[in-house]
């Protein structure tokens, strides 16, 4: 199936033969990604039909090293099925939130300026002829 050879772009374009906007996103996105690999992540992967993702592929959508998710998945929501370990999407949201780090706020709603906050100082139990040596 072809355009008729008389047809001109802005024939087209009047006509609604273009998907102007879905051209459009796509180009957008790619003059915004810095890498293929960053453009891939961001689009909804369709062909993925998987509920869980491996440790390679949840440390990489959280953008973390596999051996920090390894050594701490003890205390990180995951499913284990088996000697299988699992993540689904609900896990690595969580994951994501319980590291998330939010601005104090003061009594007026205020971000509050938590640098000039003074922090306590406890003296450590060593002694201080160890340190000098």
């Amino acid at each position: 199936m072809g355009l008729p050879a008389e047809t001109s772009a802005v024939e087209l374009f009047a006509s609604g033969g273009l998907e102007l906007r879905g051209l459009a996103t796509v180009l957008r996105l790619v003059a915004e990604a810095e890498s293929i690999e960053t453009l891939l992540r961001r689009l909804p992967a369709s062909s993925d039909t998987r509920l869980h993702v491996d440790y390679e592929e949840a440390a990489r959508r959280l953008g973390i090293p596999e051996k920090w998710l390894r050594d701490r998945v003890g205390s990180l929501p995951h499913r284990k099925m088996g000697k299988h370990v699992g993540f689904s999407d609900e896990d690595l949201n969580a994951i994501s939130e319980m590291y998330a780090v939010r601005p104090e706020e003061n009594e007026n709603g205020k971000q509050s300026n938590v640098i000039n906050r003074p922090l306590p100082f406890t003296p450590t139990s060593r002694s201080r002829s160890r340190a000098r040596r």
